[in-house]
């Protein structure tokens, strides 16, 4: 599913980048459930701490909204996002996990790009939004293919491959599409490209440690 025309140009216009996401090590480990313990716990707390911003951005793109019905969009959106939330806080406590701890540099510049793009306006801050939404499902999806109901992480995985976060991503090319109706700008592709970039040496930075 790539969405229409402006969603659609984003993701082939990313070519290998883009394909390299399902093929991660992260990704892959999920999938077969050889992924270790401690990579999961630090993916989590990383991630925990990129939802959380990830929350304000999310809230910086409806005061840009351009009309009411973009901003009923992605103000839904946000009211999702204490599940997540909830999710993270409830499997961090079980795993006695400190969330409090200072993220690594590669989380703190890809939450700070998120909001800095905000700066750009509503068309490159889309682009920044669907392509971090996009990622995500597309490589939960991949995990979802083959790991097991029975896995610890099945929550996660569900949570990013269900069909309702499948309908959110879908909206997402919507809007951009509304927004940009003869394909993206320069601009939205370099955001775009951008987001691809920063989600592969996230999870990297997961998978192998992100020290100071």
């Amino acid at each position: 599913m790539t969405g229409g025309t402006c969603a659609g140009a984003l993701l082939a216009g990313s070519g290998a980048p883009w394909s390299e996401l399902g093929e991660h090590p992260f990704v892959t480990e999920a999938s077969d459930g050889s992924l270790p313990r401690a990579v999961f716990d630090r993916w989590l707390v990383a991630d925990h701490y990129f939802v959380v911003g990830f929350r304000r951005f999310l809230t910086g793109m409806v005061t840009l909204a351009p009309d009411e019905h973009a901003a009923d969009v992605l103000a839904a959106g946000t009211a999702t996002l204490q599940g997540e939330l909830d999710l993270f806080r409830r499997e961090a406590a079980a795993r006695g996990l400190d969330l409090g701890a200072e993220p690594g540099p590669i989380a703190l510049g890809y939450t700070a790009f998120l909001r800095a793009s905000l700066q750009d306006g509503y068309p490159v801050a889309l682009a920044v939004l669907y392509g971090a939404e996009k990622a995500y499902f597309d490589a939960w999806s991949a995990v979802r293919a083959t790991a097991s109901r029975d896995s610890d992480y099945w929550a996660f995985v569900d949570n990013w491959s269900s069909p309702a976060f499948a309908g959110w991503v879908a909206s997402l090319a919507g809007l951009l599409d509304a927004v940009a109706p003869h394909g993206p700008t320069d601009a939205m592709r370099e955001a775009f490209d951008r987001v691809v970039r920063f989600e592969l040496r996230f999870w990297s930075a997961v998978h192998t440690g992100d020290p100071w």
